[in-house]
């Protein structure tokens, strides 16, 4: 209900914090469960394990790419800048810029 009487763009940065360190926290604990697999010795709960893991690690990735579309949606850069997004911003203002300098 209060989202519509705020300006768009201007994002809470608590918000912001609790997004980025939530998109940073799932991403290190996906890459940090796949190198925490014991061997466990018997073939089909190895395997059983081994899928859970995955699904784990995965379901983390998930969240954490969702965590970050949120933060774009929201104008928040991430810790890395968005590729897709400079590429396209970088081209329209340049061919306004050049038309300036009448070449």
């Amino acid at each position: 209900m209060t989202e519509g009487s705020r300006v768009p763009g201007a994002a809470d940065p608590a918000t912001l914090r609790a997004l980025a360190t939530g998109r940073s926290t799932t991403r290190t604990l996906s890459d940090d469960l796949l190198t925490h697999l014991p061997d466990l010795g018997d073939l089909p709960t190895q395997r059983a394990l081994d899928t859970w893991v995955e699904q784990a690690a995965d379901t983390l990735r998930a969240l954490s790419e969702a965590l970050e579309e949120r933060l774009l949606d929201l104008g928040a850069a991430p810790d890395r800048p968005r590729e897709g997004a400079d590429d396209g911003g970088s081209d329209a203002p340049g061919p306004a810029t050049r038309s300036g300098d009448s070449r």
